[in-house]
């Protein structure tokens, strides 16, 4: 029997053929080409499959955290390119939206679970808030998927860049009013994970202005 030393080896070495999935069909703008993607599906394939185990004792918290928002992402890249052209709408309905996140299931760690049990009970549970700018669920309004995956070693770096370009970008944070920012629903859907200061540490303007939302866009994020 392996000890567990090699089997958490083998986990991160399963992460790197994620690594290479989104290195070679997200481009720059966190757009997915589904269409080449699901021509070439079985590395990912490979990858999702593995995650329907449950995995080994991690070292540390980072190395967890990177573990779980790999699978969120990887099992959404993997259930809407299946699925393609098919699933180019599966998002722009309540109906549908509410099914895919809620009611469909996965193998995900052992069990049967949704993508909505991931995230709240895992992902978001491990106390860190700039996972909203890491998890992405294929639609526009979402921040840019990582062309990269996440590990242990790079989380906190990639997690602060990806917030940064969150944050930079106006259809997330805009400050064109008198009084006013306007924001991604992400601080309104999950306003809790945020502690005070939050939006300033990244946008010192934004101090003392009222907060509004923006409108979210549940088009697939799709590219040729």
């Amino acid at each position: 029997m392996l000890p567990l030393l090699t089997l958490f080896a083998l986990v991160l070495a399963d992460a790197a053929e994620f690594d290479r999935v989104l290195g070679k069909f997200v481009r720059s703008d966190g757009r997915v080409r589904y269409a080449a993607l699901r021509a070439e599906l079985a590395p990912l394939t490979r990858y999702v499959e593995a995650l329907a185990a449950p995995p080994p004792p991690f070292p540390h918290r980072q190395a967890e955290l990177a573990y779980w928002i790999n699978a969120y992402n990887a099992i959404v890249l993997h259930s809407m390119a299946a699925d393609y052209p098919g699933a180019r709408n599966r998002l722009t309905g309540a109906l549908g939206r509410a099914y895919y996140f809620y009611g469909r299931r996965f193998r995900i760690g052992g069990r049967s679970r949704s993508l909505a049990d991931l995230e709240n009970n895992t992902i978001r549970r491990l106390g860190e808030p700039r996972i909203h700018f890491a998890i992405v669920c294929a639609s526009v309004g979402c921040p840019w998927l990582a062309p990269r995956a996440y590990t242990g070693e790079n989380l906190d770096a990639l997690l602060e860049e990806r917030t940064r370009l969150f944050f930079s970008q106006e259809r997330n944070c805009r400050l064109d009013e008198p009084g006013v920012v306007r924001l991604s629903p992400i601080f309104d859907w999950f306003r809790e994970d945020f502690p005070p200061g939050f939006v300033e540490r990244y946008r010192p303007e934004a101090a003392g202005r009222k907060r509004r939302f923006l409108a979210w866009d549940w088009s697939m994020n799709d590219a040729p």
